[in-house]
């Protein structure tokens, strides 16, 4: 068992965020569901966090993978929306798990920047990146639950900012040097940032005006179909563990679209046309999901794993 857990790969963070944002979107319409996704979400926490208590100079070692380190904002950020979860059961445990979330993200950035950023090569460059700075949105799109769209609408400002700063400096970095086969799964997070800011203006601000939705849930589009095309290319490739990207920029965008049919309402032809697109999204980012779990249980319980390599499977 304890080697098991030592095969637990970071990016399965991002798996775990897939399905407690996964969970939020379907509590409306399935408690049961609700409970099953998060039930998951937290089996996959507790992995995690034996890993980090078990193989710390394993965790320590892998943090310091530009890749893997950006990976881990999932953590926080999956935190943050179990704790939307976890407030439908104890206001102040979900209170509390989102605030660990939020300090989290905080002291990732810090992290992030002072090791990778400060010390900045463009090989270094991973859509990762965007899950460290643009995932603190995360903050926006869950804080209206404990009353903190305030926080929300500074943040969905830092993530808006991000986002163009970051698809500008990926995009070079993917277009000048090659990305490791291992990393480019990753590709599809380009899904996530803005349909994440999305979901963060939706729910920090009053009286969202259609205009502003619409336009974003079009470049959320644009981008969704970009990270769709690559994870459709590569889902049925050798497995690894940078699958996980092919969970939540799915799940978000189709928790994105749903909001955006909402506040658009029948706003022309745009309006009518988010409504239709809700529950295709819903269903891709379900079966990526699914798939990509059973992918990741058949890796990590595979009695024929190869020697443990943190620069491959973490």
């Amino acid at each position: 068992m304890r080697e098991k857990i030592r095969h637990v790969p970071i990016p399965l963070s991002g798996v775990m965020l897939g399905f407690a944002a996964l969970g939020n979107y379907l509590k409306s319409s399935s408690a049961l569901l609700w409970g099953l996704m998060e039930c998951t979400a937290l089996f996959l926490l507790v992995l995690l966090i034996l890993k980090f208590l078990m193989f710390p100079r394993e965790t320590a070692a892998d943090m310091g993978n530009a890749a893997v380190a950006g990976a881990s904002g999932t953590f926080s950020m999956g935190l943050m929306f179990l704790g939307v979860g976890a407030a439908s059961v104890n206001r102040y445990a979900g209170a509390a798990l989102w605030g660990i979330g939020l300090l989290l993200h905080i002291l990732l950035i810090l992290y992030f920047t002072g090791t990778f950023v400060l010390h900045f090569r463009l090989e270094q460059v991973y859509t990762t990146w965007f899950l460290v700075y643009v995932g603190i949105t995360a903050a926006a799109a869950t804080g209206s639950v404990f009353g903190m769209q305030r926080i929300g609408r500074v943040l969905v400002y830092w993530g808006l900012a991000c986002t163009a700063v970051l698809m500008v400096l990926i995009t070079v970095r993917y277009v000048r040097i090659p990305v490791e086969k291992h990393y480019r799964p990753m590709t599809a997070i380009y899904a996530a940032p803005v349909s994440l800011c999305l979901v963060g203006y939706i729910q920090s601000f009053d009286g969202t005006k259609e205009q502003t939705v619409l336009i974003l849930a079009f470049l959320a589009h644009v981008f969704y179909m970009f990270g769709l095309v690559q994870a459709l290319r590569l889902i049925g490739k050798q497995f690894y563990p940078s699958f996980s990207a092919f969970t939540f920029p799915f799940i978000n965008t189709a928790a994105a679209t749903r909001l955006s049919a909402a506040a658009a309402g029948q706003a022309g032809i745009g309006g009518k046309l988010l409504q239709l697109l809700v529950k295709p999204e819903c269903a891709i980012g379900m079966a990526f999901l699914l798939l990509v779990f059973c992918r990741y249980l058949y890796f990590m319980t595979s009695v024929s794993k190869v020697p443990f390599n943190p620069g491959i499977i973490s």
